[in-house]
């Protein structure tokens, strides 16, 4: 079976996306109990529903003006600097102490998170190949959960080993090569 490209880079991407928050998935309350000043459990829930509420407030309207206002090649624009956004933010959590620099942090990557995945569900959605749609959604399932498993166990040992600003740097270039990767299907936009 032939995959096109379009689905394939997407797909690298998702794998690279995925597994870069892999690697900070299962240490991230322990990051929060240890690295931030009255930092607790409350604090590194209540981080994560910020990110979900600003990621809730921006995917909406995002979809909408890339469905109505947006070319292929804004779109892709917009897919890059959300993910780029994103892996900002998570290099800058080599500076954060507070929770409210953290609170900070988790919004924009709910925002950047938002803007990244509107265009790119919309790309992948329309160059599906016809007669394999399910097919292609599985492996591009597969890859991203596969990747973040594999991820999620060496996030532990590198925290434990290199600190946690390594794995911070570490997920913020995985997301920024994922948020770039899209670009090579750029001619097929046109």
């Amino acid at each position: 079976m032939k995959i096109n490209k379009v689905i394939k880079v997407l797909t690298i991407s998702n794998f690279l996306w995925t597994s870069g928050l892999g690697f900070i998935a299962p240490i991230f309350a322990i990051f929060v109990t240890r690295q931030i000043i009255g930092g607790d459990i409350e604090i590194a829930g209540f981080a994560s529903s910020i990110y979900l509420i600003a990621f809730c407030l921006v995917r909406l309207p995002s979809a909408r003006w890339v469905d109505k206002k947006m070319n292929n090649i804004q779109s892709l624009y917009l897919l890059i600097f959300g993910g780029i956004l994103v892996a900002l933010s998570y290099i800058l959590y080599i500076l954060v102490h507070f929770p409210w620099q953290m609170y900070l942090l988790q919004a924009l990557i709910g925002i950047g998170t938002g803007f990244n995945n509107s265009p790119g569900v919309g790309f992948f959605t329309r160059f599906l190949d016809k007669g394999e749609e399910s097919f292609e959604w599985g492996i591009n399932a597969v890859a991203a959960m596969g990747g973040q498993a594999v991820a999620a166990a060496l996030g532990g040992i590198l925290a434990v080993r290199f600190g946690f600003n390594f794995v911070f740097i570490l997920v913020g270039l995985f997301v920024l090569f994922a948020s770039l990767v899209p670009a090579t299907f750029y001619k097929n936009l046109k």
